[in-house]
């Protein structure tokens, strides 16, 4: 089978980049012209700097059966310069592959999205305007999916973590932290986090493509959320030492979720299999 992911240089796209190869599917990989590809197999075949203006010829010389949507352009704060950016790559250059998916046969695009495009109880109440344009997005693939034949599903992703992850997430500071007393300046902390090992994530990428639904939503949960100053503990529980961390030495931000949301619809037949806890204490030697 020959398959399509937008943004497989990323964290989570590299990890299913690796697993759908090691399945023997034929893959290709849109990236930016000065993207790290070192992280990926030979393999793949990878198409640097594609503008959405040249994407309707690129899909209709693959045809891929299946697209994956990592692609996006995350900025929690935002000026006006940064506007025409931040919806160009998440509508302009998204929409565009849709379509030129849908053109090529394509039959099923998978769309990541995020769950801060949601409040505690499930309402549409979007963090910030990059979770706006990510359910801007998610609406416009209705029409592909209701009116032009392709299945379409969006998968709501929290935070992953796990090995290799150099993006600077909160969770490997935490973990440096305890381990030389790196200080943290950071909020103060009640926060909810919901933190899902990058094998999960992959599975559950994995289940939403193999579903059958022409247009759905799914979310990709731990189960177990838990607050800023609670991960803090299990570090130290782990760790025998604590984080340096001076809570309260930065405010909240705007937009911040306190309460994770907490009943949205896995993909048929997933489930977390990988525990927070043993993978601290693989990193943190407890």
């Amino acid at each position: 089978m020959t398959i399509l992911v937008s943004g497989g240089t990323g964290y989570i796209g590299r990890h299913l980049v690796r697993h759908l190869i090691a399945q023997g599917e034929t893959v290709h990989v849109l990236c930016q012209p000065d993207s790290d590809t070192t992280f990926l197999p030979a393999a793949v075949t990878i198409h640097r700097g594609i503008q959405a203006a040249d994407l309707p010829a690129v899909l209709s010389g693959l045809r891929p059966q299946t697209c994956f949507h990592l692609a996006t352009r995350y900025q929690h704060d935002y000026g006006p310069a940064d506007i025409a950016p931040l919806l160009d790559s998440n509508l302009v250059f998204g929409t565009t592959l849709a379509d030129a998916a849908m053109r090529s046969g394509c039959r099923s695009f998978i769309n990541a999205g995020t769950a801060s495009q949601m409040d505690r109880d499930g309402n549409y109440a979007p963090a910030s305007l990059y979770a706006a344009s990510k359910q801007a997005f998610e609406d416009l693939l209705a029409y592909f999916a209701l009116r032009r034949g392709m299945a379409c599903r969006t998968v709501l992703l929290y935070d992953t973590y796990g090995p290799q992850d150099t993006r600077g997430k909160l969770l490997m500071n935490l973990i440096a932290s305890a381990r030389t007393g790196m200080r943290l300046e950071l909020s103060p902390g009640e926060q909810e986090v919901d933190l899902l090992h990058i094998g999960d994530a992959i599975d559950g990428l994995l289940a939403a493509a193999a579903a059958t639904d022409q247009m759905a939503r799914y979310a990709l949960s731990s189960g177990s959320p838990l607050s800023l100053r609670q991960l803090a503990s299990m570090i130290e529980r782990i760790a025998g030492r604590a984080p340096n961390i001076a809570w309260g030495a930065r405010p909240y931000r705007d937009g911040e979720i306190m309460q994770t949301w907490k009943t949205g619809t896995p993909p048929p037949g997933w489930r977390p299999q990988r525990r927070l806890e043993d993978f601290l204490r693989a990193e943190l030697g407890g």
